[in-house]
């Protein structure tokens, strides 16, 4: 689990099979005696993550992670090296020089890349020398690898600029970067009692949108029932409206079909990096059958009770629409279950209370085990039947729709 005050930072994996060097490749990397060290297999029993000062990058979060087992993608439950990968935003798999691939190790590269989660490759002990057979593997692979002694202290500074090469940027894409540009107008459909709603998610939401606007871009706020009159207004049509999840339903019969439309909730999920992986979640709240397992998760702590009413909203509205008869759990806070492969589809709050980190950690969970994930906002746009319209502005999102 992401620790508090460490969440913003670059987390890095370090997983393989037990006894190969995981630890000592760490404690090399960043020249202090960071995790334990033993020839015993098996010493490092649980995930443990220390914030480090990795030069020249900068601080990050390394994961000494326990060794992993042949059958560690075939289990039925969340288990350690998921979650692991799943928190991390670059992975180094270590390998024992004499040996061969087991199917744990080609699993874990098939998954990495799976949930695109970058890493390399430390070929460990080359001081026993290294097995043909071995490369011929990672070169079929096509995996970047490199050739090392930990205990000797031989390969590292290669490996470790490589490393720290590869670390991927942390700098987020602005909300409109290829939505609107300067010059034009930007209308911002807010909820009629807009000005008793302070300190709520879609005051925050115009906020956001208008500090990422800029002076380049004219956004204009008005409330749902100004609109008409505005439209008539307007010496031309705008470029973008944008609407809460609430009034996006009245207000798409108001927009002309040229004119781009779409709700906060995914301008801002779509900066997030989670947007397509939402929409092809749709596919899979049409195939629901009867007797499926449904789990709606919500990131805060502060909705405790089972049956708070936003949660009590979204089931009722998903049982609605499928008129099957599903079992629908619940999960707060803490992250998922550990059955999470019970399930058929997470519906998942937007985030508003965790970071952009802790919900890419745990859509990568989500993927690992080939489960289906929708959040909040596109499943209320979806059954509001304001989808594909509200798509079109991002590309990648009417991709992935035409493609389902």
């Amino acid at each position: 689990m992401i620790k508090s005050g460490e969440t913003e930072r670059l987390h890095i994996a370090i997983i393989g099979r037990k006894n190969v060097g995981k630890s000592l490749l760490i404690n090399r990397i960043v020249s202090q005696e960071l995790f334990t060290v033993n020839d015993t297999p098996g010493t490092t029993t649980e995930p443990v993550s220390k914030a480090v000062e990795l030069l020249p990058y900068g601080p990050v979060v390394i994961i000494d992670t326990a060794g992993i087992d042949d059958d560690e993608f075939g289990t039925k439950t969340i288990n350690k090296t998921i979650k692991a990968i799943s928190n991390a935003d670059f992975a180094v798999l270590v390998l024992d020089a004499r040996e061969e691939l087991d199917n744990s190790e080609t699993e874990l590269i098939t998954q990495l890349r799976k949930i695109k989660t970058p890493f390399l490759v430390a070929v460990n002990k080359v001081e026993f020398g290294i097995n043909t057979h071995l490369l011929i593997e990672l070169e079929a692979l096509e995996v970047t690898h490199f050739e090392l002694s930990c205990k000797e202290n031989a390969g590292i500074e290669n490996f470790k600029k490589k490393l720290v090469h590869l670390l991927p940027n942390e700098k987020k894409t602005p909300l409109f970067e290829d939505i609107v540009r300067q010059g034009d107008v930007v209308l911002m459909v807010v909820p009629d009692n807009f000005d008793e709603l302070q300190g709520r998610v879609v005051e925050l939401q115009v906020q956001k949108v208008l500090e990422e606007l800029g002076k380049e871009i004219i956004g204009v706020v008005i409330k749902e029932n100004e609109l008409s009159n505005k439209l008539k207004k307007l010496k031309h049509v705008p470029d973008l409206v944008i609407a809460d999840n609430q009034t996006i339903v009245k207000v798409v019969d108001n927009i002309p079909e040229s004119v781009k439309l779409t709700t906060y909730s995914l301008v801002i999920t779509r900066q997030q990096g989670n947007f397509s992986e939402f929409v092809k979640g749709i596919k899979r709240v049409k195939e629901l059958e009867i007797g499926d397992k449904v789990l709606i998760s919500e990131g805060c702590e502060n909705h405790l009770k089972e049956f708070e009413i936003g949660k009590m909203k979204i089931l009722e509205w998903i049982q609605h629409y499928s008129k099957k008869k599903l079992q629908i759990d619940f999960s707060n806070g803490c992250g998922f279950p550990d059955n999470l492969p019970d399930y058929k589809l997470i519906i998942h709050c937007d985030g508003c209370s965790i970071t952009s980190k802790i919900m890419q950690s745990r859509i990568r969970q989500v993927k690992l085990m080939d489960i289906s994930i929708i959040n909040y906002s596109v499943l209320i746009s979806y059954l509001n039947g304001a989808i594909p319209r509200i798509l079109f502005p991002f590309k990648e999102a009417v991709s992935v729709w035409q493609k389902m």
